[in-house]
């Protein structure tokens, strides 16, 4: 097999015919061309003629067994009757302005989705700033044309960033999992900011909201979706529950320590057995839950209903 062959294989993108290779700068500089003959404007995509050529240029593709793998290849000009004279599309990126190629700029997008942007910048060897304008491109490209259209169940939530000290509200598609709108802000005015760019017709189509207990989050969707069915999330439902269980234990110990009755003493140490869950208790814990229904009827009435 050719050198060149074996090359175009590792590359792994259709379109492109490896011309050449050679080590510089620490790396693995490939030289290509597009498989095309005749340049196709970047902007609709048609075959245009040449208008002249641009200088070489260098685009970072993913590495070969840690070595930094670039991409050379000299663009021309079209001159195009709808985009005017742009520079040519090239199968490798789809952005004249992008300096990575596409399998590059999807990995960074994918590691976006899992870890903070500073261990991909040092797992990839790329700038902090440059990462963001990475994950615009992967966005445009794979996103949705419209992210707002077909939203019947939307998850509302707020995101803490700079220690606590701002927050983003966020807007969630349910049914994709997705996050289709965002905005710095968690107040009242920040959600129906959400509410007039969705439309008032596209807001006829929101069945149920999902959102925690804020006020301003609930004043918002009932002024703008009214008909919709408010659910709370299990979260913070949850943690009412688990507070108004913990309150009973508390006041019934003290009910029974004033009384000076040995039944005190059935109830001290009973805080996380009652709070945990069934299948995370100890043998000695369980033991103890095992006893409450004759201990004490109230707590284990509350128990039960958690």
């Amino acid at each position: 097999m050719r050198t060149t062959t074996l090359l175009k294989e590792l590359v792994g993108i259709e379109g492109l015919v490896v011309t050449g290779f050679g080590f510089e700068d620490g790396g693995l500089v490939i030289d290509v061309r597009p498989r095309w003959r005749k340049p196709r404007c970047s902007g609709c995509g048609k075959r245009r003629s040449q208008y002249d050529e641009l200088g070489a240029r260098r685009w970072r593709h993913l590495d070969f067994a840690g070595v930094q793998v670039w991409l050379r290849y000299g663009p021309r000009r079209v001159s195009c009757k709808d985009c005017g004279v742009v520079a040519e599309r090239v199968p490798w990126a789809d952005k004249t302005t992008s300096r990575f190629t596409i399998p590059f700029e999807d990995t960074v997008g994918f590691l976006v989705q899992r870890c903070d942007k500073t261990s991909v910048k040092e797992t990839m060897g790329i700038a902090w700033e440059t990462v963001g304008k990475i994950v615009e491109r992967v966005v445009s490209r794979h996103g949705p044309s419209d992210p707002l259209d077909d939203l019947t169940s939307i998850g509302v939530d707020e995101l803490s960033y700079r220690k606590g000290h701002k927050y983003v509200t966020t807007v969630t598609n349910l049914l994709s999992g997705r996050i289709v709108w965002a905005k710095e802000g968690k107040n009242a005015e920040t959600l129906n900011a959400f509410f007039e760019e969705l439309s008032e017709e596209r807001c006829l189509a929101i069945e149920v909201v999902a959102i925690d207990m804020s006020e301003a989050y609930i004043s918002a969707v009932r002024q703008n979706v009214p008909h919709a069915q408010i659910v709370f999330d299990r979260f913070h439902v949850q943690s009412l529950v688990n507070k108004a269980l913990d309150n009973t234990r508390r006041q019934e110990w003290q009910r029974l320590r004033e009384d000076s009755t040995d039944d005190a003493s059935k109830v001290k140490g009973l805080r996380w057995p009652v709070l945990k869950n069934p299948w995370n208790l100890t043998p000695k814990q369980s033991e103890r839950l095992s006893s409450l229904p004759k201990d004490n009827t109230r707590l284990y009435r509350g128990y039960l209903l958690k």
